[in-house]
């Protein structure tokens, strides 16, 4: 079967970007042939990222001045995509993110009178979900898709909005492979990782808490992050006086993610009121690679609600904001033996994925 993606991807750094990349990496070993469309947006794109043939990047450039003055970047997508269609054949056009990237889908889609399939994200519908004018558009969105597949957090929404049950398909969001994310016996030179954007919702992540951590207990850290408002953590991190504790990453490719958490005791996976309701990829990728998470009530919630199986309850550890000043953050060693669990996790996330291709084809 052969898919054309239009959508983030590397060097396109994000949670649906990277979960993207190991489900076709992993279905082209199954005989699938995948062509990807996406952007390079300097805050969020991976440094140095290696050339992958099947991979065309929409760099940012100036347009030639205008009135109303945009930056033409649909435009560029469009013909892009247009270009490989043509010389592809694809059997399905995908996109794994509405803006900007449905309506890009969408035509191609029609001009080649092929299948679409609309599998989202999360925060691309929710941060617009509060608004009429985005919902009529995702409405619209929908109405034209031959599937759209979503997860637990916004299956309600998709479904009022596209109001047929039957195209509507509810997916794990994601499993890794656990020939890939698995606990390697080595070194941990850092107490604590944080990865992910510095972006709009920085400040609801727990950070500055996680930051007066570090300086009372002296932890070494390991930072990769990017993005809008990196500078303002850098600056208070400064401030704190611990820039020599903590390590500071700029985003890495997917593949280099399973050696970072092997390299860390534990996970900061802190959530405040006010971010965006999603589940990252970090939780199933640290719990597969036998690092510990640190969770607070909230994010506790969230576990409970993705139906984390039970042999991983010793890697969660949940807090609030008093009790874990008092955490020694030294590593317990606890056997966890949920290997057979996790080989049937990634076999039936597979099996579903491959389902929900050959169903729309």
């Amino acid at each position: 079967m052969k898919i054309l993606l239009i959508g983030k991807y590397p060097p396109l750094q994000g949670g649906i970007s990277s979960k993207t990349y190991w489900l076709y990496r992993y279905l082209e070993k199954k005989g699938f042939e995948f062509r990807i469309v996406t952007v390079a947006a300097d805050a969020y794109t991976i440094n140095k990222y290696h050339n992958d043939p099947n991979v065309t990047v929409v760099n940012e450039k100036k347009s030639p001045w205008h009135i109303p003055e945009t930056d033409l970047l649909d435009d560029r997508l469009i013909n892009e995509a247009k270009k490989i269609a043509l010389d592809f054949c694809p059997d399905l056009i995908e996109t794994n993110y509405l803006w900007p990237f449905c309506k890009d889908a969408l035509l191609i889609s029609k001009i080649l009178k092929k299948p679409l399939l609309i599998r989202h994200a999360g925060s691309d519908i929710i941060k617009f979900s509060k608004d009429k004018e985005y919902l009529e558009i995702m409405e619209s969105y929908f109405s034209h898709a031959s599937a759209i597949a979503t997860n637990s957090t916004s299956v309600k929404l998709v479904n009022k909005l596209c109001g047929f049950d039957s195209k509507t398909f509810l997916m794990q969001r994601y499993i890794p492979d656990p020939s890939i994310f698995k606990h390697i016996e080595s070194e941990k030179p850092f107490h604590i990782l944080f990865t992910g954007k510095i972006n709009y919702h920085w400040q609801h992540k727990g950070l500055l808490l996680l930051l007066e951590i570090i300086k009372e207990h002296k932890l070494k850290a390991l930072f990769v992050i990017g993005g809008l408002y990196k500078n303002k953590l850098l600056e208070e991190i400064s401030f704190n006086g611990i820039d020599e504790l903590i390590h500071i990453s700029e985003f890495v490719p997917p593949e280099n993610m399973p050696l970072i958490y092997n390299s860390c005791k534990f996970v900061w996976a802190w959530e405040e009121e006010g971010n965006v309701e999603d589940f990252p990829n970090i939780i199933w990728e640290s719990l597969y690679s036998g690092t510990s998470c640190i969770v607070n009530s909230a994010f506790a919630a969230k576990l409970r609600n993705e139906k984390i199986p039970e042999c991983f309850s010793s890697l969660i550890r949940n807090f609030d904001a008093h009790n874990i000043m008092g955490f020694e953050f030294t590593i317990q060693k606890k056997d966890v033996e949920c290997n057979h669990i996790k080989d049937d996790l990634f076999n039936k996330y597979v099996y579903d994925n491959i389902n929900l291709y050959t169903n729309i084809t």
